[in-house]
Order: C-alpha cells, then structure tokens, then sequence
C-alpha cells in the first residue's frame, strides 16, 4: 500500500472508533471537576502540613 492509501484507511478507522465515543453528560462533568477540584485541596493540605512538620523538626535538630 502507499502512504497515501495508508493514511486514508487510517482517517476512516479514526472516524469509525470516534463514533464509538460516549461522551459524558455536563452533570457528571461538573462532579469530576468538582472531585478533582476538592481532591487538590486535600492533598495539597496534606503536604503542606507535612512540610511544615519536617521543617519544624529540621530546625530543631539544628
């Protein structure tokens, strides 16, 4: 085959696999966003208390 006749075989599978999309709806978009979201903040705390602690145990041993 060319690189032409493999190049449109390839945009026809693209499209075919990209029919096969399910999309999700706003709903369940905006609660993983929100998840995300929530999830960053936690740990985010997390490894600043984290941090915190080891660098008021450093200046200590010092």
């Amino acid at each position: 085959m060319s690189r032409i006749a493999d190049a449109q075989k390839f945009v026809r599978e693209v499209q075919v696999e990209a029919k096969k999309v399910v999309w999700p709806e706003k709903k369940e978009t905006v609660q993983a966003t929100l998840m995300v979201f929530v999830m960053v903040i936690i740990i985010s705390a997390f490894l600043y208390g984290v941090d915190s602690l080891l660098s008021w145990l450093v200046q200590k041993v010092i």
